[in-house]
């Protein structure tokens, strides 16, 4: 069996704190089961979260599908935003006066030292560097995503006005004040199966854990998909389970029933 987690809003709480019985129960399922880490997050700060915690390392899928790593063999997937998609991303941001930020090399990189990038750095955990011209960087390199942080209402507007200009890309939120820009190809359930295939298990053996709706396709995907009891309606909607929240340890106990050989779909969907 293969378990696959979201990180932030499924695995964490709302404090952003793991619990010990998440914890226990991550490194109880991964005793005689694969175990994979599946996150928006840079791939630097996926990999951090996972040392301090379980003192180990998991296949991880991070930049929402855009990089994959397989321990002792590194990034073995990369995905890009062009060169000249990321300048005119970062560009109509500028005009719309929203706060921007560019991965590069599995680097974060902002051009306003601020309290959106401070406040974002610290949430993953990771460094972050200042430069004076964010197009300049992605004009050379590309971004493996850009980033937008502003509150959730402007950020809905950013999406309705820079979707059907940016046809190439999928923008979506990862995070209420989060408004991710990736290539169209990227995705966790996309990445999941390239892991898959690298692998050599199936999407039918994958139990997957996610709250947001970027991890509404790999819910889809998998054989079964747990939604969390704080998860958005769209990933309810294609999930096969709701768990308990987040707030709940809502992983450990859909995890621990599973291996326990317990676990009925049918038994405490929401809404049943």
């Amino acid at each position: 069996m293969v378990f696959v987690f979201d990180v932030d809003g499924t695995l964490l709480d709302d404090k952003e704190n793991l619990s010990k019985e998440n914890k226990e129960a991550v490194l109880r399922a991964a005793e005689k089961n694969t175990v994979i880490l599946a996150s928006g997050r840079m791939l630097k700060s996926v990999l951090r979260f996972s040392q301090k915690n379980f003192e180990r390392e998991f296949p991880v899928i991070a930049y929402n599908g855009g990089m994959v790593y397989v321990p002792e063999k590194g990034v073995i997937y990369e995905d890009k935003i062009s060169p000249d998609v990321a300048s005119d991303v970062i560009k109509h941001l500028r005009r719309l006066d929203v706060h921007r930020q560019i991965y590069v090399n599995d680097e974060l990189i902002s051009e306003e030292d601020n309290e959106e990038i401070k406040a974002y750095a610290e949430h993953s955990g990771v460094d972050y560097k200042v430069v004076n011209d964010l197009v300049e960087v992605v004009s050379k390199n590309g971004s493996t995503k850009i980033l937008a942080i502003s509150d959730p209402e402007t950020l809905d507007k950013v999406k309705v006005i820079l979707s059907p200009l940016f046809g190439s890309l999928r923008i979506f939120k990862s995070f209420p004040t989060y408004l991710d820009f990736v290539p169209k190809n990227v995705g966790k359930a996309r990445a999941l199966e390239f892991l898959a295939n690298y692998m050599g298990f199936s999407l039918d053996e994958v139990v997957a854990f996610g709250d947001n709706d970027n991890d509404a396709d790999m819910i889809e995907a998998v054989g079964i998909g747990i939604a969390m009891g704080n998860a958005t309606q769209k990933v309810k909607e294609v999930a096969n389970f709701v768990a308990p929240s987040n707030n709940e340890s809502g992983v450990a106990k859909i995890v621990n029933l599973i291996l326990d050989g317990s676990f009925d779909l049918n038994d405490g969907m929401e809404g049943d």
